[in-house]
């Protein structure tokens, strides 16, 4: 599915490694928290329609979390008192900014406390500093929307409606990812609630231990409740060449050839994203192939750079210049808004990180693809898609500054399993497993890696985080963490 780029989870997660929900009256605990937080607050009942009305959607509503009650803390003092009240009563509990935490980990939660962090919306922006500040639920596109506004930017998801502090937490990826690397290198500082329900202003000069573990494995230590980034000038005066283009599913020999080319010298202008999918026309034979190219520059330099690709004599070209915040609506004839944007998909999630372009394997998996998708209508709505970028942003910043440990890798891959009910699920989750294992088997490393917001919540956390960086984001765990509250969402640990 096109709109699964980059799709972003919770803010932050935070839960015991137990849950007593089984014993929690949630009639009390909505009572207990709506007479200990301030008047702006919110409670609901889960079985209440105001908690429908007024808090976010899931995107994702396999294996998702399910809630007893929803809050809506106003201040900074509402969100201490519902971790302290949570912990002191054994009452697992998650943040949640956008909605877009997919990974079937979260299943594991069950009866908790949703605290929707949608009051904590604001963003603040200095042009002067090269600075801005926003609250935990602000989405990429107001991100974007903001900085066009002053002729700024900064990586953002390819998503526009997934929570960007959640995006950040897990390092974060999108087209400009190129220039700037990770959306977690623009980091700063954040405002964070620990377990204790203390507020800790953590940064390079205070905390800096637990800074580093915040870019790339945030969701293990707190409630994020603000954060502060360095934003950068735009370039090409905000305008970006968005082409999109489709080929024959037989065609994909030829184009992987090209995606290895550009592999070994990306300009760091340009991303590519490639997705594989089935095409309802029968004209069309199976799958086909949609790619598109960003390009942050002019439109004649982008051109020419993927000219090679255009010489393939793709189905169709749309080649066009869009203002940089319009990409996502604007990038795959405007398929990740339509579909990345809408609540309650049936989604299984799988993704694999490949170091190398297997032009061998690569084929073999289309064609695997596309034998299983003709005799299986239960597996027509599901992708791979492909993000490569450029490896300059990234290797700006050296390993050992962030948690986030995927640096050199060429391609982020998702395997994007798409229902339309629960019935799917088997087969949905049968298909992504074959293709995780037949993409990782041409990955160029003996061992699974998977971008931690990609994962399907099966894997080792040294797949998430990397076996080097497993140990300092254990001792982190121990010192702000020791009792496992910040565990449900693809931890560093698992209890």
């Amino acid at each position: 599915m096109l709109a699964v780029w980059l799709l972003q989870p919770l803010v932050a997660l935070l839960v015991l490694p137990y849950n007593s929900w089984a014993l929690v009256d949630p009639q009390s605990v909505h009572d207990d928290l709506e007479s200990l937080l301030s008047p702006g607050a919110e409670v609901a009942l889960r079985s209440n329609s105001t908690y429908a009305e007024d808090f976010t959607p899931r995107y994702n509503i396999a294996t998702q979390p399910s809630y007893i009650v929803g809050v809506k803390p106003a201040l900074v003092g509402d969100v201490q008192k519902v971790v302290i009240y949570a912990v002191e009563r054994n009452i697992s509990f998650l943040a949640t900014g956008g909605g877009h935490g997919y990974s079937t980990s979260l299943g594991r939660f069950k009866g908790g406390i949703d605290m929707d962090l949608g009051k904590f919306n604001s963003i603040q922006v200095d042009s002067l500093a090269k600075t801005m500040t926003i609250g935990g639920a602000v989405r990429a596109n107001e991100v974007a929307t903001a900085l066009q506004a002053v002729g700024m930017e900064i990586p953002v998801p390819q998503c526009p409606c997934i929570g960007f502090a959640g995006a950040t937490l897990g390092g974060g990826i999108g087209p400009y990812s190129g220039l700037y690397g990770a959306i977690s290198d623009s980091l700063i500082s954040v405002e964070l609630i620990t377990a204790e329900g203390q507020v800790l202003n953590v940064s390079q000069t205070e905390y800096a231990d637990l800074l580093y573990g915040i870019k790339g494995a945030g969701s293990n230590y707190g409630v994020v409740l603000s954060l502060k980034y360095r934003i950068y000038p735009a370039t090409n005066d905000g305008y970006a060449m968005n082409a999109d283009m489709t080929f024959l599913g037989s065609q994909n020999g030829s184009v992987w050839a090209l995606i290895k080319q550009f592999s070994v010298s990306q300009p760091r202008e340009l991303s590519i994203g490639i997705s594989i999918r089935y095409s309802p026309d029968p004209t069309l034979e199976g799958v086909i192939i949609t790619a598109n190219f960003i390009y942050a520059g002019p439109q004649a330099e982008g051109k020419a750079l993927i000219q090679p690709f255009i010489n393939l004599k793709p189905l169709n070209v749309n080649i066009s210049t869009v203002p940089w915040n319009y990409i996502p609506a604007t990038a795959n004839d405007g398929a990740i808004v339509e579909y990345g944007c809408s609540p309650g998909v049936y989604y299984v999630p799988y993704g694999v990180n490949l170091y190398q372009v297997d032009i061998p394997n690569l084929v073999s998996s289309v064609g695997y693809m596309d034998r299983a998708m003709a005799t299986n209508p239960e597996l027509r709505g599901a992708s791979i898609v492909w993000q490569q970028y450029a490896h300059y942003g990234f290797q700006l910043y050296s390993q050992d500054t962030s948690a986030f440990p995927f640096r050199d890798v060429i391609a982020f891959v998702q395997v994007d399993g798409v229902g339309s009910s629960a019935s799917q699920g088997l087969a949905l989750t049968q298909f992504g497993r074959e293709m995780r294992d037949m993409l990782q088997n041409g990955s160029g490393r003996d061992e699974l890696s998977v971008f931690v917001h990609f994962g399907h919540g099966d894997e080792d956390p040294a797949a998430w985080f990397s076996r080097d960086n497993l140990p300092r984001l254990m001792s982190l765990k121990n010192v702000y963490d020791p009792l496992g509250i910040f565990s449900w969402y693809n931890p560093v640990k698992r209890y």
